[in-house]
């Protein structure tokens, strides 16, 4: 197995992600150090480095995985489908007047399949996103309520209440939906502590954390009924 030199931590550390993508069940740090030819020491500091970078790293039993909900399986496009996409990314870009990773890589992602003139003005807006101030808080928050979202875990959340109190309150997301009204974004839950349905502003989400606990979504919810009433923000 090739091993990196000191310099190429970047490509180790993306190294160590495929890897983890290609093992569900986990490595260990001594297996994912012998793949990439570093000490467990360097192991421990690139897995810790994926952490900051918002991937869903987890040790269980010894071993290192990835949340299976953070990977979608491949899809291909047709040329059509492929720019309806980008449409619709661009769209949610401009919903923002802050750096979105996610959004960026997605982009990136695309530009691999679309001819080289299309790919040039994809790269040119991911160059646009970049100079935008980041806002790793909102990043992060939102990750989780996805990845909770996803897999139907349980999130739990710290949100400011009426008196602008901020306490933590455990929520079973239903639903995600963007806003032109402030360009914000909403997640649509179960509040378990009250026993009701709310729509909270992932905004002023100042902290989420996955929860063990799983939930199931009523077969008879209907996103478009409930988002045609009035929203309880």
């Amino acid at each position: 197995m090739g091993s990196f030199e000191k310099g190429d931590r970047g490509a180790r550390i993306l190294k160590i992600q495929t890897l983890l993508q290609g093992n569900p069940r986990g490595l260990t740090t001594g297996e994912i150090a012998r793949r990439t030819g570093v000490n467990p020491r360097t192991t421990y500091r690139d897995i810790k480095a994926l952490e900051a970078m918002n991937v869903p790293v987890y040790e269980e039993a010894g071993r290192i995985a990835i949340d299976p909900n953070y990977f979608i399986a491949p899809v291909k496009f047709t040329l059509r489908e492929a720019m309806a996409l980008l449409m619709g990314v661009r769209l949610m870009s401009r919903h923002s007047d802050e750096a979105d990773p996610d959004v960026a890589d997605a982009f990136t992602k695309l530009a691999a399949v679309l001819p080289t003139p299309v790919a040039e003005y994809v790269h040119a807006t991911v160059r646009q996103m970049a100079a935008r101030p980041p806002n790793p808080v909102y990043s992060r928050v939102l990750q989780t309520v996805a990845l909770g979202w996803a897999g139907r875990k349980v999130v739990r959340i710290w949100y400011p209440s009426v008196d602008q109190a901020v306490k933590p309150r455990l929520i079973e997301p239903y639903f995600l939906e963007p806003s032109l009204i402030g360009h914000s974004s909403y997640v649509v839950a179960r509040d378990r502590g009250l026993g009701e349905m709310r729509t909270f502003k992932l905004e002023r989400i100042t902290r989420a954390e996955p929860m063990t606990e799983t939930y199931a979504i009523p077969a008879d919810f209907d996103i478009n009924s409930y988002l045609s009433g009035a929203w309880g923000i």
